[in-house]
């Protein structure tokens, strides 16, 4: 019995590495659970985030529109500027996009939990006045966001091998996020949840062999791209 109870702990093991997950393997129940509920949608602090998101929309220019636009898709290249890269004529860098990928992969699915715990609708399902102005998130969850919490691991790897343009990764992921707010489609509240979630799970990332030997490798890939002296490994 003890040998049976061995393999199938290993072969769950084994199952959770091939259901998407590529650095994790932490329940994602227990995950979904450690985080708050979100405000009730009838609620006094709801109706002050609403009335925020009210503001920006009635303050946003086509310039912003089209910056919140530009970035709706969860895309490496889309951070290439805070490291001083050009997207239009970057190097060819398949370990950091392979990287990003897999970390990309991880945190939708954990932040998949606790918006399927908590299933908060979008602040224009409650607020008619609000208009978003993108529209590929019609039917999904709210909280937490799940860009913001991609901008925000995203960042945090990127900062783990670049750490001189730990500034710029910060504020653009800051903006990325803060896009989502601009186009009506998620709460401030959302992008606080999908930061939290961002930094425990990269956390997690970090006691894996497996995402510590890609991130070293896209960092010699990126930095010796960057023409930058390859640094020791920040843990």
């Amino acid at each position: 019995h003890a040998k049976l109870r061995g393999a199938i702990a290993i072969g769950f093991a084994a199952w959770q590495r091939h259901d998407g997950r590529h650095y994790l393997s932490a329940d994602t129940a227990t995950f979904a659970a450690s985080f708050e509920a979100p405000t009730p949608r009838d609620s006094p602090a709801t109706r002050i985030e609403l009335e925020e998101l009210l503001a920006l929309q009635a303050s946003r220019t086509a310039a912003q529109v089209a910056a919140a636009r530009a970035d709706r898709k969860t895309d490496i290249e889309r951070f290439y500027p805070a490291l001083g890269l050009d997207p239009k004529n970057a190097p060819d860098l398949p370990h950091l996009h392979r990287l990003a990928e897999r970390v990309e992969d991880d945190v939708r699915i954990y932040v998949r939990a606790v918006k399927e715990r908590f299933r908060r609708l979008r602040p224009y399902e409650i607020e008619p006045r609000i208009v978003a102005c993108i529209d590929d998130v019609r039917g999904d969850l709210s909280y937490p966001s799940g860009h913001a919490a991609y901008a925000y691991a995203i960042a945090s790897v990127l900062v783990a091998m670049v750490p001189e343009r730990a500034a710029a990764l910060e504020s653009r992921a800051r903006e990325f996020a803060r896009q989502r707010m601009m186009c009506g489609v998620h709460f401030p509240s959302d992008l606080d949840a999908g930061r939290t979630a961002a930094v425990r799970l990269v956390r997690e990332m970090w006691t894996d062999q497996g995402f510590v030997a890609d991130l070293a490798a896209a960092r010699s890939e990126l930095r010796a791209a960057m023409g930058m002296q390859l640094i020791r490994a920040v843990d």
